[in-house]
């Protein structure tokens, strides 16, 4: 009878055990996985950081998504929608030149689910190794992350990548994103020269290293758990590739 009653309260116990909330850690990298929906239509370019982040309604017909990671077409100006996985209590567009920050941009009577749209113009970002980062915050750290590259006229050279499972053509630059260690692919053409990788954000011990290849046209490696950014140069035509490479060491898990 004892055993029995022992074993009730324990059960009783352990139904009201809440399940903990992954705590995020500043020296893991996680996965971007923040959903972008891509306007191609161009529209007047908005300044200021109120209107960079204000709401718009819009009717394209035209839309291009994506999560996580991302190359978008040259533009002047980009106009799109930030879906994160929950209410937004901070957001940040972060490059190499600028950072615009909003806070509570889901506060008001109307739920907004998370979504955000922005207008982006880059200046002294264009034709450099300067992604765009976005970065959504929330209080219950349902954050979530994404990083998106854009093509230049500079970069002409094309590629195909080998990236996580899925086979893309790309034209001048490409990304990929996937767990650190895992290999992956990407080839051209003609032969090609390596530039020594530039750095990424991540601030982690472990070097960006130097893509070697047999043939000099298809590069195999395993992706460090960090950003690391890569140009190539076709031997023949000169052009230039900028390739992107994004290893994760976690996933973010929420409820």
């Amino acid at each position: 009878m004892i055993k029995l009653l022992t074993i009730l309260i324990l059960i009783q116990l352990s139904s009201c055990i809440t399940p903990s909330v992954q705590k995020l850690s500043p020296t893991t990298y996680y996965r971007k996985d923040v959903c972008f929906v891509f306007y191609p239509k161009d529209e007047k370019v908005y300044k200021g950081l109120f209107k960079k982040f204000r709401r718009r309604k819009t009717k394209d017909d035209e839309e291009i998504k994506f999560c996580g990671t991302g190359v978008l077409p040259f533009q002047e100006s980009y106009k799109l929608e930030v879906q994160s996985y929950g209410k937004l209590n901070f957001f940040a567009l972060t490059t190499c030149h600028e950072e615009d920050t909003t806070e509570n941009p889901d506060k008001g009577i109307f739920k907004k689910n998370g979504k955000i749209k922005i207008q982006y113009s880059p200046t002294l970002e264009v034709g450099k190794a300067c992604p765009l980062y976005v970065s959504a915050y929330n209080r219950a750290q349902r954050h979530g992350f994404g990083v998106l590259a854009f093509e230049n006229p500079r970069y002409k050279l094309d590629a195909k990548l080998k990236c996580n499972g899925y086979i893309t053509e790309n034209h001048g630059v490409s990304i990929c994103q996937s767990r650190k260690g895992l290999i992956q692919q990407i080839a051209f053409d003609e032969e090609v020269i390596t530039v020594k990788p530039v750095i990424g954000a991540a601030e982690k011990k472990v070097p960006c290293p130097v893509l070697r290849s047999i043939n000099e046209k298809v590069f195999e490696f395993p992706l460090p758990p960090r950003e690391c950014i890569y140009g190539f140069i076709g031997k023949k035509s000169k052009k230039v590739h900028q390739f992107y490479s994004i290893g994760y060491e976690e996933i973010i898990v929420r409820e």
